[in-house]
């Protein structure tokens, strides 16, 4: 601990009537991935000055509503996008190096394949024998034939190029091949690249968030608040990726360093042993809860919280609330710890409080017999957040295992800087700070650093030798675009993939072909490749002045057995 800590107290003071009074509660935002239908705003880059001494470019890509429609060509707008399949590109330009492309969609994945309910099982190898037993039990309920038909609705993507290098001279060169996906995803979802049939060893870049901020009910099938930034509003079509991607920002921002934020001076306020009477309904105690009060000068002070979940902020008479429930013995939160990370000018008569239940409300009943330890001492911002979001990042890897068997696919240092990044460009120390985050709680900020979509980037180097040439593959799954179920679209249970020839890549391509593995699964609903099924036309030659390719299916009908199969 510093030498410059400090005990304040141990013992509880009151909130003052002028703190719990006046102010504005904080209402929870509301959390809905609709999509709506949007037009497109350029790209924004800023560098924030003014908290510290930040290093780095911090960078806002912004989706919004003046720079052109979506949907330009025939393929249809879906409430969840995934993204198109993306070309190659070197990290420079080398005219000496041209390409042929051939990219293969199969839908093997849509094969309807039986699976007992012992091999449903059988991956979840974290589960102990008891909970295996129940689970067994439970699947047996759901499927008394013994099992089930599984598929899916992604596609295997086959994205094969042969390098040739014209030149007398080897061609050392970096490759980068960018895929659409989440951090929470990425292990899935980061393709596999290959030299001459070899695994490659790559790298894994990570851009920023791919979408913009919406308000909480506009562009929904709900009528309500038209504007604000409370919701995510993720990109909708391959346009918001050209114009996120299309003058090399995006991806020089990736490549470069992460913010430094280590010389950013920051006072703590650290709380430990938070203590009261038990959680009780029958006494009037629904949710134990501490209220920490303070005065700040909103223009000069920026608060982050880390476990608090209850807050209210009136700028006009300069108070704040920060709360949090008092964890109970056996929760998953009793014996954390919690902070508050004061960036500029100090606050003021911090008072802390206990009440009967959670929120701000000032008619809320006091509770007394409550305490805490709070200790305050004086930091810099990369230490504290690199103390606090450890941790985080460890039960965000956790909860990855445990969900699928797999470890969170990305390093802390790679999650570190996206999260950087999401902070200063949306979160509270942002000068265009989105109104999801205007609470400063990290968690909050964390929680969608992991989910949001971003475009990534494997970097590889090869030779292409003098006169020849190699083959190198991307062989990746991925995800449909759909509309939800319950919206009732004339979409409805209609898959869409799609691609793109050009964009953010500088590699000259002589040919590019498609080529379609439907497996007897789909029909067509609507496209632009030119396949014809019917006819057996299954590999197309793409038109390089057509940016965009798209293709559009539904499952073909009694392509999914109705009776279990023969043993």
């Amino acid at each position: 601990m510093s030498d410059k800590s400090e005990r304040l107290f141990e013992a509880m003071s009151e909130l003052s009537d002028k703190t719990i009074d006046e102010g504005a509660t904080y209402n929870p935002k509301k959390k809905f991935r609709w999509k709506r239908w949007t037009a497109l705003a350029a790209c924004l880059a800023i560098l924030v000055v003014g908290v510290g001494g930040i290093t780095g470019l911090i960078p806002i890509f912004r989706i919004g509503a003046n720079a052109g429609g979506s949907g330009h060509d025939e393929a249809s707008v879906f409430m969840s996008y995934a993204g198109p399949v993306f070309p190659l590109t070197l990290g420079e330009a080398n005219g000496s190096i041209t390409a042929q492309r051939d990219i293969t969609l199969d839908f093997a994945p849509w094969v309807p394949r039986w699976e007992s309910n012992e091999e449903r099982l059988s991956d979840r190898t974290w589960l102990t024998e008891e909970e295996r037993q129940a689970v067994l039990k439970d699947y047996q309920e759901l499927y008394p034939e013994g099992g089930q038909y599984r598929y899916n609705s992604h596609i295997l993507v086959t994205d094969a190029y042969t390098l040739t290098n014209s030149s007398e001279e080897n061609q050392t060169i970096t490759l980068l091949y960018p895929f659409a996906s989440s951090l929470s995803e990425l292990g899935w979802s980061r393709p596999t690249l290959t030299m001459d049939g070899q695994e490659l060893e790559t790298r894994t870049y990570v851009g920023t968030y791919s979408g913009s901020f919406e308000g909480a009910w506009s562009g929904t099938l709900m009528e309500g608040e038209e504007g604000g930034s409370s919701n995510l509003n993720y990109a909708e079509s391959w346009e918001d990726y050209k114009a996120l991607l299309g003058d090399g920002s995006y991806l020089q921002n990736a490549l470069g360093p992460a913010p430094d934020v280590s010389s950013v001076p920051v006072v703590v306020y650290e709380f430990t042993d938070p203590y009261g009477p038990a959680q009780d309904e029958e006494a009037g105690i629904p949710n134990p809860f501490l209220r920490v009060g303070f005065d700040l000068d909103y223009d000069k002070t920026t608060v982050l919280a880390y476990g608090f979940h209850g807050g209210r902020y009136d700028r006009e008479n300069g108070t704040m609330i920060q709360g949090f429930s008092i964890p109970q013995e056996g929760e998953s939160r009793y014996g954390q710890t919690f902070y508050l990370l004061v960036v500029g000018e100090d606050v003021e008569n911090m008072t802390i409080g206990g009440y009967v239940t959670g929120g701000t409300d000032p008619d809320t009943q006091e509770l007394e017999g409550c305490g805490v330890t709070v200790e305050r001492y004086e930091s810099d911002l990369d230490t504290m957040l690199r103390k606090i979001l450890t941790p985080m990042w460890e039960e965000e890897s956790q909860k990855t295992y445990e969900q699928d068997g797999t470890e969170l696919s990305v390093d802390f240092d790679t999650w570190y800087r996206a999260f950087l990044e999401h902070l200063f460009a949306y979160g509270v120390l942002s000068p265009e700070a989105a109104e999801r985050y205007g609470t400063g709680w990290l968690e909050e900020l964390g929680s969608d650093v992991n989910t949001v979509d971003r475009v990534c980037w494997l970097e590889a180097e090869v030779t292409v030798p003098a006169g020849g040439s190699v083959a190198v593959s991307a062989q990746m799954n991925k995800e449909n675009s759909y509309d939800f179920y319950c919206a009732h679209t004339e979409n409805s249970g209609v898959s869409s993939y799609d691609l793109v020839t050009t964009l953010g890549s500088n590699l000259s391509c002589t040919e590019q072909t498609a080529t379609l593995e439907d497996r007897g699964q789909i029909v067509i609903v609507r496209q632009n490749f030119g396949f014809d099924l019917e006819n057996g036309v299954k590999t197309v030659t793409l038109d390089p002045g057509t940016e965009h390719y798209y293709l559009e299916v539904k499952r073909l009908a009694g392509t999914i057995p109705e009776e279990p199969p023969e043993s």
